[in-house]
């Protein structure tokens, strides 16, 4: 294939071979299984730090750590622009064409605008001390900001090239182990560990990156096109714009409930919530493991026109999210309120174990619905994606206005359910219209043989 810069037409084009579904399944499924397992021991982290801080803390301690993960996941991913999404995409191109050599001289050159950003955003940080919306504004606040900026942007470099166990690494649950080790250690107050483990984490991020794409340019031999470097950042701009919109969005969906909660009632609620919501995300374990993976394959098959490996491959997905949602499904239902009741007597309430139904449902809905955004950002439905999120985004909002205030956390998790919904729900009738089959494991006959 020619070493010649991406457009739109070359993101899309049909390739002169068409994959072999049956070697890439099985990649996928054994580079799953490694996934699972990092994103396992760091959900377990994520867990062990919401724990320690509960019972070492207090109830709103932990609260004020929730609001302090939520704006730096904000800030960070506003501050990126959807540069981290649009890269995946074109490393993920290159890598299959074994254009190593670009890689490394354009994550070098695209890494220097955003380590700009992450040291501006610190020194704000330090700058502007205040309190807004229950966050301190403060430089643990601007150095955690900055750090993600820079973790972000790592992780989805190495995904893009196939490097999935290092994504998974870079993932919040390992933020939060550190951060349980230093307060089992240490006994810091979680926003200076947080700040802290940040900080460390994104120089292993970018470390490990830098490394491992140098390390790989040595394959290549090709010798660098003359605008090159020119085309590859006009396609990354026109890729990001959407990204990013759709990232924000994508925001609304999974911080609006947590946010409308610190408006609307005190720290304490929104730690009772958010261990519900812990919880109830455990069941998407096997989509974040085989979504990651499966991303770059879907994109190969759709620029193949394998149909029908596309629809094989997302068929089988299906069957492994629903084997492991329905289980969980009945299991955390079943033992709710112990499992709340390791956070503290006031965890376990009733208001607290119906939130956790709630949105165990509409976590059961997403995972059984399979990878319905990923599927549509990598076949070309990045705009159909877009509108899908903002009609989703406007009813979660307008359901939490309402919602919240009548019925506190129980109204949060009715909202954050509605959104699920509503993206699932819309994401596969247009899957359904456009590529001919349906993504939900249980109306696709999951139980046959593909």
């Amino acid at each position: 294939m020619p070493k010649c810069p991406p457009n739109e037409a070359t993101l899309t084009k049909t390739s002169n071979t068409t994959p072999r579904l049956d070697g890439s399944w099985r990649r996928l499924l054994s580079g799953s299984g490694t996934v699972l397992l990092i994103k396992v021991l760091g959900a377990l982290g994520g867990f062990l730090f919401s724990l320690l801080v509960a019972r070492k803390f207090g109830d709103a301690a932990l609260g004020r750590a929730e609001l302090f993960v939520l704006a730096i996941t904000v800030g960070a991913t506003l501050l990126r622009g959807g540069f981290e999404g649009a890269v995946v995409k074109l490393f993920g191109g290159w890598s299959s064409e074994g254009a190593h050599g670009r890689i490394i001289r354009r994550f070098l050159q695209w890494t220097k605008p955003l380590l700009f950003m992450a040291a501006a955003v610190t020194v704000w940080g330090f700058l502007m001390p205040g309190s807004k919306w229950g966050i301190t504004i403060d430089g643990r606040l601007g150095l955690a900001i900055g750090s993600w900026i820079l973790i972000g942007w790592a992780g989805e470099a190495l995904r893009g090239t196939g490097r999935v166990a290092w994504y998974a690494l870079l993932q919040p649950g390992w933020w939060m182990l550190m951060g349980a080790v230093l307060i089992v250690l240490l006994g810091w107050e979680p926003t200076k560990v947080l700040a802290i483990t940040a900080m460390t984490l994104a120089m292993f991020g970018m470390a490990s990156a830098v490394t491992l794409f140098q390390r790989s340019s040595k394959l290549d031999a090709s010798v660098p096109l003359a605008d090159e470097k020119k085309q590859d950042t006009a396609v990354l701009r026109s890729l990001a714009a959407p990204i990013w919109m759709g990232s924000m969005l994508h925001m609304v969906l999974s911080w609006a409930d947590t946010a409308m909660l610190a408006a609307w009632m005190d720290e304490a609620a929104v730690a009772h919530y958010r261990a519900a919501f812990r919880l109830a995300a455990l069941l998407t374990f096997t989509q974040f493991a085989v979504n990651a993976l499966g991303a770059p394959t879907f994109g190969a098959l759709h620029a193949s026109g394998d149909r029908e490996g596309l629809r094989r491959t997302v068929h089988r997905i299906g069957w492994m999210n629903t084997a492991v949602a329905l289980p969980g499904l009945l299991f955390l239902a079943v033992l709710g309120p112990w499992l709340l009741g390791f956070w503290g007597v006031a965890f376990s309430t009733p208001q607290v174990y119906s939130a956790l139904l709630i949105l165990l449902a509409g976590q059961c809905f997403n995972a059984l619905c399979g990878p319905v955004m990923y599927l549509l950002n990598m076949t070309g439905g990045e705009k159909a994606g877009l509108v899908i999120l903002a009609v989703s985004a406007a009813a979660q909002l307008s359901a939490a206005l309402f919602l919240v205030p009548a019925f506190g956390i129980v109204g949060g998790a009715a909202s954050a359910a509605l959104g699920m919904l509503f993206w699932n729900g819309l994401g596969v009738w247009y899957i359904r219209r456009k590529h001919g089959f349906i993504m939900v494991s249980l109306l696709n006959g999951w139980w046959r043989r593909s």
